[in-house]
């Protein structure tokens, strides 16, 4: 059974996303992938998170350059339909 998680460390123009399947045995397999901060961005990136089952997301920030990016994640509305 897969469980995947996402880490996204927020920067002020991008967005460094890591993608996990942490029920693998031994090593993990990580796929990374960097995004930018537009409003179609943050949307492609929550709509690929759903196609890529992640089921689980965290977000690090220094600053509030999280803010927009929540709020912009959030005005897209639920991908996952």
């Amino acid at each position: 059974m897969t469980y995947r998680i996402a880490g996204i460390d927020v920067h002020k123009r991008m967005l460094a996303v890591v993608i996990a399947d942490v029920s693998v045995e031994g090593e993990y397999q990580f796929e990374r992938r960097k995004v930018g901060t537009s409003p179609r961005e943050i949307c492609r990136l929550a709509e690929c998170l759903v196609a890529e089952q992640v089921e689980e997301v965290v977000m690090e920030s220094t600053a509030q350059y999280w803010r927009p990016v929540w709020a912009r994640w959030s005005a897209c509305g639920d991908p996952s339909g």
